[in-house]
Formats: structure tokens, C-alpha cells, sequence
């Protein structure tokens, strides 16, 4: 477990949520950073026109807040729902980087997430504007199998860019 990690246990509050339940939602203002324990949450944004677009699915172990919320106290861009039963630990950002500052172990934590997390957006938006809708797909199941298994039809083609019949087509290409 990393210094990050404990340090959110150790200083978190313990949110249980529901499927369908959400930590947070597209416009509010929160300034949590959440650590997942256990079960599966879901980061998307709702577009103009109604549609929702998946940014990101977090199994156990994953870490996420808004960053406009956490760094500006800006509403947040997206909205972070349970997909399944589960328990996160919710920490006030300003509790972390006011532990950084005196802790040079936990600092450079903080800074390994923020590398991560930097290069974990860049992917994504390679995938998104430069492979095919078949190809995102295959990677996902490549790289997340278990999240293939765990969420809806509906949810796999809203992260890939695409709608469930795009993918049905795709699965049956593939098989």
C-alpha cells in the first residue's frame, strides 16, 4: 500500500455507495479525492445534447477527484457514479497537499500519481482521436478485461465512442 494511500485511510471517511449511488455529480463543487476499496465506480460527463460520454471506469485500488474542484475550487467537469456496491475513502485534497508539504515521502507520491494520472489522460486521448472505434475496443479488452465483464453493453460503447449496436457489430467482426 503506498504512503498516498495510507495516508487516505488513515485520515478519509469511509462512503458506502450504492449502484447508481454518486460520490459526485457534473457542476458540484467537491474537493474530495476518493480512493476505491472495493467495487467499481464510473467518471463520465453529460453533453449538451443529453448523451453521456464515459471517461473512465475505476476498479479497486484507483484514485480519482475533479481536478478543476480539487485545484480551483472550480464545479466539477464530470460526474463519478457506483457501478456496482462500492466503498471509497473520501479525503479533502487540502488535507493531502498539506501533508505533502511537510512529508518529502508523500510528496513524491503525490507527485508519481500526478505523472500517472497525466499519462493515463494523454492515452486516453490518443485513443479517442487516433484508433478506430474496433481498435478501442480490443484494447480495452486487453488491457481491462474484468471491466468488460462487470459493466453494461450500453456503458462499454459510451467509453468507446460509439453505441451498442456499433459495438454489437464490432463484437461479432471480432468473434
Amino acid at each position: 500500500m503506498s504512503l498516498f494511500q495510507k495516508l487516505m485511510i488513515q485520515n478519509g471517511r469511509k462512503v458506502a455507495l450504492e449502484s447508481g449511488d454518486h460520490a459526485f455529480m457534473q457542476g458540484d463543487s467537491n474537493s474530495n479525492i476518493y480512493f476505491v476499496q472495493s467495487g467499481l465506480l464510473k467518471a463520465y460527463y453529460i453533453r449538451a445534447d443529453g448523451k453521456e460520454h464515459i471517461k473512465s471506469f475505476l476498479p479497486e485500488g484507483s484514485i480519482i477527484g475533479s481536478m478543476v474542484a480539487l485545484v480551483d475550487g472550480d464545479p466539477c467537469t464530470f460526474s463519478l457514479v457506483a457501478s456496482e456496491p462500492t466503498t471509497t475513502i473520501a479525503l479533502p485534497y487540502k488535507i493531502l497537499a498539506d501533508a505533502a508539504q511537510s512529508d518529502i515521502g508523500l510528496a513524491n507520491a503525490l507527485v508519481g500519481f500526478l505523472g500517472t494520472y497525466g499519462k493515463r489522460k494523454e492515452q486516453r486521448e490518443y485513443q479517442l482521436l487516433s484508433l478506430s472505434a474496433e481498435d478501442r475496443f480490443a484494447l480495452l479488452v486487453e488491457t481491462m478485461p474484468d471491466i468488460a465483464d462487470r459493466v453494461s453493453q450500453a456503458d462499454l460503447a459510451a467509453y468507446i465512442g460509439i453505441t451498442p449496436q456499433a459495438l454489437s457489430r464490432i463484437k461479432r467482426r471480432l468473434k
